[in-house]
């Protein structure tokens, strides 16, 4: 087994690419699972995290049956008591996880061994080393996932978090009723945030450093007591409320990068309500969504106000992809020259194609911005005051559709 380990996952691109196939399997044949948008981005984690595992044992010529499930993994199970979903689904998606990568293994060994007799060894020994890990995973997966039950099932925070996926998926609810069991008035005014970390391997320690840092972040735009609620796997959702004008000014928000090094911000805007509340986080996911994509730093805080055409025009990722590669032709590129002619034009655009006020912002010459833009016109597709709201966004989408990263949910 460890020869094929090492031969097989020779190409670093292997590994990554199975766990998204496997991820992709689970999410469509398990629609409990996929209901819960927010978790495809934990089935990716878990994934790699147990794929990892796996090479490690075997290169390191260790038995499948010495296997203890990864951090990523048991975050998984946790994630699933919080979000209600049973232990048979967890089971059953560690299955088709095996399935899925049995499947890949196969057709790599097609791909990489040409004799016979060496091929069907190399199945062999790969269907049965895979059943014995999967087993010794699900064993150790099984406990932790009913000790974590045994946990949430008597903690006020599952309580909040029924109320809270009512709220979010539309389901009616009774605003007094669970104002009351949340300690948190809906009729109100709202504005819903997230932040999460990158980076971190420890759930319990990554949940009680999000609480500091929400706590904190509340503190400094002027609000007190904003209710918190774990969703994703390391992801905390917040929200804040107030019934006057005065609404806290999450324009003003900061993070301690130093205090906390790892976390990353983002916000809705403001909404009323129930439906509100439910709105300012689907907009504080989008931002999340964005800031993910876009690969900002720990720190970041990303408002929803300020990517909402990205995260609108980048909702089909791959077809945003294929619209700025329509828009832009070669002027996409990442060359330095390439990039100033490309920065100039976003600009260019955004003050009305006015040169003078592109160059003012721009702090160069006017007859350096008529002539960047002229060299711009040469490399894109169509011309430039025919397509001018099409080139703005695809000048904004830029970043995003050149980033390859797992999707979050």
């Amino acid at each position: 087994m460890r020869e094929l380990v090492v031969r097989f996952t020779a190409d670093p691109d292997w590994l990554p690419s199975v766990s998204k196939q496997i991820t992709d399997a689970i999410h469509a044949e398990l629609p409990d699972i996929d209901a819960v948008s927010e978790l495809r981005e934990s089935t990716y984690a878990s994934t790699d995290s147990v794929l990892r595992l796996l090479v490690d044992l075997a290169k390191s010529s260790l038995p499948p049956t010495e296997a203890l499930p990864p951090p990523a993994a048991v975050d998984y199970a946790i994630v699933f008591v919080r979000h209600g979903l049973p232990i048979d689904s967890l089971l059953r998606a560690y299955h088709i996880g095996q399935a899925s990568f049995f499947r890949c293994w196969a057709e790599q060994a097609r791909r990489d061994i040409q004799d016979p007799l060496e091929l069907v060894e190399a199945i062999e020994v790969g269907a049965a080393w895979t059943f014995d890990y999967i087993e010794a995973l699900s064993h150790g997966l099984v406990q932790r996932y009913g000790d974590e039950r045994e946990r949430w099932v008597r903690s006020a925070a599952a309580l909040r978090a029924q109320i809270v996926d009512a709220v979010l998926e539309g389901e009616f609810v009774d605003p007094e009723s669970a104002s009351s069991r949340l300690g948190y008035r809906l009729d109100r005014h709202h504005v819903a945030f997230v932040l999460w970390v990158e980076g971190f391997e420890i759930y319990d320690e990554a949940l009680a450093m999000l609480e500091r840092a929400a706590l904190e972040l509340a503190s400094g735009i002027g609000a007190s007591a904003p209710l918190l609620v774990p969703r994703a796997r390391l992801c905390l959702a917040g929200w804040i409320g107030w019934r006057n004008s005065r609404s806290p000014d999450f324009q003003t928000a900061r993070l301690d990068a130093q205090a906390f090094p790892a976390v990353l911000v983002a916000s809705g805007s403001g909404a009323e309500g129930v439906a509100g509340f439910a709105r300012s986080h689907r907009e504080a996911m989008h931002a999340r969504r964005i800031a993910q994509l876009a690969g900002l730093p720990p720190g970041s805080v990303t408002r929803y106000e300020h990517v909402a055409l990205a995260a609108l025009a980048s909702e089909d990722i791959d077809h945003a992809r294929e619209f700025v590669g329509s828009e832009l032709g070669p002027l996409i590129g990442t060359g330095e020259q390439l990039l100033r002619l490309s920065s100039t034009l976003q600009v260019y655009l955004e003050e009305n194609m006015s040169p003078l006020r592109a160059a003012q912002r721009l702090g160069v010459h006017e007859h350096t911005v008529t002539n960047r833009i002229r060299s711009a016109q040469e490399l894109l597709p169509r011309p430039i005051d025919q397509r001018a709201s099409e080139l703005l966004v695809a000048l904004r989408l830029v970043r995003l559709a050149q980033q390859d990263r797992p999707t979050a949910g």
